[in-house]
């Protein structure tokens, strides 16, 4: 080839770089943008070579053939044919593996969990793609804005703040705004008509956790240094909870922001622990359909898999022998509840922790709700059973300190069964180059006056105040329970074993326009869903206005009837019927929508 025709072309090839290199984004932006219809090209490739051309060989064939012919090429040179006979063992090992994750796809994955990724696959590609179903969805999404706006319920005349002021606010306009506005607002939970939400003890109990928070209210545990008396009252408030669920000496733990954070750390140890110390690539949680959601998060924050299994459709409770059979060699974790959320129902302890050991996995018991009013309550003598570390197989546990121990908002307590557990809690980091930094818990900077309020709620209520807000809870729950009873059209769910939980579904009505109705007499209840259904959480708000709330179910349930099935629903009842008639994918987006509305000024 003549030279100055091979320089014209390298000349023609290095301005055709540097134009491409200019003009066009740089190649991982190419990538990035190109991958994610990569999979839909390379399958209508596939349909389109199969229909069209019919090779009578297969891919793999031809894959194959290429690999025989290039080791054709290389037989000659020993230190090349060794190298390709290496690459050639790495390549056939990376295949096998692919293959076998495929093969354990296809026998461990459900139907109904294709079919979900299936249907939300299509509506992601559908809403990025298609105008017609984004312009359908954005009109969904200012059709249910009324609805929402309904709910949140705010004030259309309020005093909107969105640029910070020249000169500060003075102090006393600022607690006059607040004051008169939170008079309002606490009188909401403060006549017990809402589910839950806020847990109080008394007048005196309250002015108690406020005198403490203000002692500490700048206090940080980070600096135990600076604060050695938060930190006491942390190790303390660890132990007495561990001692409360029948822990032992190798018990430990830590305090979280929320019973959400106790679980993701909980399942985080397990991974940890149960998963990457035995080479587990692809984690699994098993737990049932009324799991907290906060295990879903856990789940997609982390890169585990959660196996759903449905729970007893009477009961309500795990069954220990479904949970076994999904039990395969990547199962670090079962998760159980006491009580669950929805139907207050207590799992099988007992039974699953005969399962974890038997297959030696970790278990953890989510004692959110139940940790400081089951204990109590078995020392009353309810037959409560056994749920705690006294079972053997239990390796983990939360309790949230700001629900019945009565402690201020923002504070759950995680324990372990040993400290090698706690271990892989933790987030250490010795290379940081701001010096060596370790933390127990996600957050780093955390608010020491919640943790001096939840050991003062403790050691200032003791076991008889523990036991005695326990009994009155317990006789609300039952005589609720007894009442919903005696109400034609509606009927208890999951009942074996009284706890604070009382939850009810109807067979011939809209139970959300039920709630919808019980809302517009000053009740506010969890409205819950597959199968459809609500719930009061009854806290010691609850307990002097019983009658109250079986006489307004009762009428709630009569006027729905009387309207009859074809009577316009509104509020939640509009959300959740329009929720249980779409895939999760549309959902989703609502509930998003859902969240801009409440964080709008």
């Amino acid at each position: 080839m003549d030279l100055s025709f091979a320089n014209g072309i390298a000349a023609v090839v290095v301005a055709a770089v540097l134009v491409a290199y200019w003009m066009f984004p740089p190649l991982p932006v190419v990538l990035r943008t190109a991958r994610p219809i990569v999979t839909a090209i390379g399958i209508l490739s596939w349909i389109g070579f199969r229909l069209f051309f019919s090779p009578p060989s297969s891919f793999l064939d031809l894959f194959v053939d290429q690999l025989h012919r290039i080791n054709e090429l290389l037989v000659d040179v020993k230190l090349l044919s060794d190298l390709w006979t290496v690459f050639q063992d790495v390549l056939g090992m990376l295949l096998i593996a692919a293959t076998w994750r495929f093969v354990y796809c296809l026998m461990h994955y459900s139907l109904s969990e294709w079919k979900e990724l299936l249907i939300q696959t299509i509506f992601e590609w559908s809403q990025e793609n298609i105008p017609l179903v984004k312009n359908e969805l954005n009109k969904v999404k200012k059709q249910t804005a009324a609805s929402v706006q309904q709910i949140i319920g705010k004030d259309p005349n309020r005093i909107l703040t969105t640029c910070l002021p020249q000169d500060g606010i003075d102090a006393t306009d600022i607690l006059a705004r607040l004051s008169s506005k939170g008079r309002i607002e606490n009188q909401a939970w403060q006549n017990g008509k809402v589910s839950g939400a806020v847990y109080p003890a008394g007048k005196e109990h309250s002015q108690l956790m406020h005198s403490v928070y203000g002692i500490y209210i700048w206090a940080n545990p980070l600096h135990a240094g600076i604060w050695p008396t938060v930190n006491q009252c942390e190790g303390e408030l660890i132990a007495m909870t561990a001692n409360i669920l029948h822990g032992n000496d190798e018990t430990v733990g830590a305090t979280s922001s929320g019973g959400t954070e106790s679980i993701v750390l909980a399942i985080k140890a397990h991974r940890e622990y149960y998963g990457r110390k035995r080479g587990i690539a692809y984690p699994e949680v098993i737990c049932g359909t009324t799991a907290h959601a906060a295990v879903d998060k856990a789940c997609e924050l982390l890169g585990i898999r959660k196996v759903s299994v449905e729970v007893d459709p009477v009961t309500f409770a795990l069954d220990p022998r479904q949970i076994e059979k999904r039990i395969t060699s990547n199962t670090i974790l079962i998760y159980a509840s006491a009580p669950t959320f929805m139907q207050g129902v207590i799992d099988p302890i007992e039974e699953l922790s005969d399962v974890a050991l038997k297959y030696d996995v970790g278990l953890h018991v989510d004692a959110c709700l139940g940790g400081f009013v089951l204990p109590f309550a078995q020392k009353l003598g309810y037959d409560i059973p056994k749920f705690d570390f006294e079972c053997p197989g239990v390796t983990s546990m939360s309790a949230d300190a700001h629900k019945f121990a009565y402690a201020c908002k923002g504070i759950s307590i995680v324990l372990y069964r040993n400290e090698e557990l706690r271990h892989a809690q933790y987030f250490s980091y010795a290379k940081w180059s701001g010096g060596l930094y370790a933390t127990p818990t996600i957050a780093g900077s955390r608010p020491g006056a919640l943790v001096a309020c939840a050991w003062a709620a403790l050691v200032s209520m003791g076991e008889s105040g523990y036991k005695r807000n326990v009994t009155a809870i317990l006789k609300a729950s039952q005589a609720i329970s007894d009442g919903i009873s005696e109400i034609p059209g509606i009927r208890v769910l999951g009942t074996q074993v009284p706890t604070m939980i009382v939850c009810f579904d109807s067979i011939n009505m809209d139970i959300y326009r039920v709630g919808s109705k019980m809302s517009k007499r000053g009740w506010e209840l969890n409205s819950l869903q597959n199968p459809p259904c609500l719930h009061i959480c009854v806290t010691m708000n609850t307990v002097p206005h019983v009658q109250d709330f079986v006489n307004d179910l009762k009428d709630s349930v009569a006027q729905v009837k009387l309207e009859g099935p074809a009577a316009k629903k509104s509020g939640s009842a509009a959300i959740y019927g329009m929720a249980g008639a779409l895939p999760a994918g549309p959902v989703d987006e609502l509930m998003k929508s859902f969240i801009d509305e409440m964080l709008k000024v």
